[in-house]
């Protein structure tokens, strides 16, 4: 195993948000690779989790929501991401880690918000016990090509009708944080990468420790 060659002041949180399509995860997967090249210590984690109310909200998407009103699926998300913040994500962060995450509660904020919840209670019950990103990634795209794209893929789920997605692009569209960054995802693969890279490089400029040795191409 390779150990990592970069030492950081802290923990860092990466997050991916935008609509079904989006690329989310394919380039959470090419960030993690360039990372770890790069000499950084990464985890990789996904929202919702694999645990017992992550694996609830995935049958929801397999099945539909039946019965299950959105309130209730809201507690979930907050039961699930409640989890992944206490096993996973600060434990991460305070061992110094990169941490490099497909949705978080930025996705929540959004699609539940379109079921006709309240997107700023969705945030603030969030942010008591959810630390935010440092950099959230919201790749745009519009509705319409992200459903398109799922649509080729054979992969359409009960929560990816197009009335529905054009909601919460809608919401996604009204976010403003000061460690937002949106890119269009509508963009080649490559040219997408490096402008999350570009953004990703400053970061750690900013983070890595002084006595720590940071690779001309890290940078650049």
């Amino acid at each position: 195993m390779t150990l990592p060659r970069h030492r950081l002041c802290r923990g860092l949180l990466i997050v991916f948000e935008g609509v079904d399509g989006a690329g989310k995860t394919t380039h959470v997967r090419l960030l993690d690779a360039r990372l770890q090249q790069a000499g950084y210590d990464v985890v990789c984690l996904k929202e919702p989790t694999e645990g017992p109310w992550g694996q609830k909200l995935r049958q929801l998407a397999q099945q539909g929501r039946q019965e299950v009103a959105p309130a209730t699926e809201l507690e979930w998300f907050l039961l699930d991401r409640r989890e992944d913040v206490e096993h996973n994500i600060r434990p991460a962060l305070a061992r110094g880690q990169i941490v490099v995450l497909d949705r978080y509660y930025f996705s929540t904020i959004a699609y539940q918000g379109a079921l006709q919840l309240d997107p700023e209670e969705i945030r603030t019950r969030n942010e008591a016990f959810a630390p935010p990103p440092d950099l959230l990634f919201l790749l745009h795209l519009p509705a319409v090509q992200g459903w398109q794209r799922v649509r080729r893929r054979g992969t359409l789920s009960h929560f990816e009708r197009l009335d529905y997605l054009e909601r919460v692009a809608t919401i996604f569209a009204a976010m403003d944080f000061p460690y937002l960054r949106r890119i269009d995802a509508s963009a080649d693969t490559l040219t997408v990468q490096e402008h999350i890279w570009q953004e990703v490089a400053a970061l750690l400029a900013r983070t890595v420790k002084p006595d720590s040795p940071i690779a001309q191409e890290d940078t650049a």
